[in-house]
């Protein structure tokens, strides 16, 4: 299955440019993240299309110009592996972005993607529709709906045990991506707030960037609907794959070891299984690298 990332998007290297790294895009427009570290820089390539020789040559051009130490890639599923291999990448990497997930494929027929949903999730879907939840949907938020959002998010932060970062890199997203930002509200019949979801869209597809839930939501089923009715939002807006980022992978226990509970909450609506190919690195630096090598160390 072909996905271009987001992070391979002109809009999130101005994001990181935000959060202070330096982006450089190549020739064939893969975006190459650095930022100062110690005495050089270090390097990051996400998700880009399927990297050839070429292709590596000058991403390592880019990183010994800018002096960087060493390149960490995440490969994107079409990737051939040895080609990363015949070009420097041997070195074993941490990953930076979650290494498993689960793509919806949004132009399936209604009745298929409804027939996919576990028989759990689709009990919790009726009950929370039943109940008479509602879902408000706001394209590129204003900055009203997003602080309210904002706040959800932070108290689940606090509870759950995940950072939560400032309001302004919230607000920056919804700065660059504009109408590809959206913003899914799950309100209880009373109209109280049970939980929202922030998304984000790029080239077709649609990813899942934030998600929080109130001590109402955690009582009820709304977040079910939530759910489901993106669904049928982001179809009928055009977008081919919603990608809900991340579930558990026990090749990274220490990495998403934590994510066993929203995973099989996602799980519970059926969609395909994706598990991207390990993040290689090359390293430039000859003593860093013979000191990874000596300890066997990932970076």
């Amino acid at each position: 299955m072909k996905i271009l990332d987001i992070r391979q998007s002109e809009q999130w290297a101005q994001y990181l440019a935000f959060l202070g790294w330096q982006s450089i895009r190549t020739s064939t427009g893969i975006n190459i993240e650095l930022i100062p570290f110690g005495l050089g820089k270090i390097a990051k390539v996400q998700r880009p299309w399927e990297l050839n020789p070429t292709d590596l040559q000058e991403i390592a051009q880019v990183c010994k110009n800018n002096k960087a130490l060493f390149v960490k890639l995440e490969p994107n599923l079409e990737q051939n592996m040895e080609v990363l291999t015949a070009n420097g990448y041997i070195m074993p990497a941490v990953p930076l972005t979650p290494p498993s997930t689960i793509f919806i494929e949004l132009q399936k027929p209604q009745e298929t993607l409804w027939n996919a949903i576990s028989r759990s999730g689709k009990y919790s879907i009726r009950r929370a529709q039943r109940e008479k939840a509602t879902v408000e949907i706001y394209q590129n938020p204003a900055e009203e709906q997003l602080r309210h959002f904002h706040n959800i998010l932070t108290a689940t932060g606090k509870l759950k045990g995940f950072h939560v970062q400032p309001f302004a890199d919230l607000q920056k997203k919804v700065e660059l991506f504009r109408d590809e930002a959206y913003l899914l509200v799950a309100k209880t019949s009373k109209g109280e707030t049970a939980g929202a979801n922030f998304y984000l869209g790029f080239n077709k597809n649609i990813w899942f960037i934030h998600g929080g839930t109130t001590e109402v939501g955690r009582k009820g089923k709304e977040g079910y609907q939530l759910v489901w009715q993106s669904f049928d939002f982001f179809k009928k807006r055009g977008y081919e794959i919603l990608d809900l980022e991340g579930k558990d992978d026990p090749r990274y226990p220490n990495f998403t070891g934590t994510w066993g509970g929203f995973a099989h909450f996602k799980e519970k609506f059926g969609g395909v299984s994706v598990q991207y190919p390990a993040p290689k690195a090359r390293v430039f630096n000859p003593l860093l690298k013979k000191v990874l090598q000596f300890n066997k160390m990932a970076i």
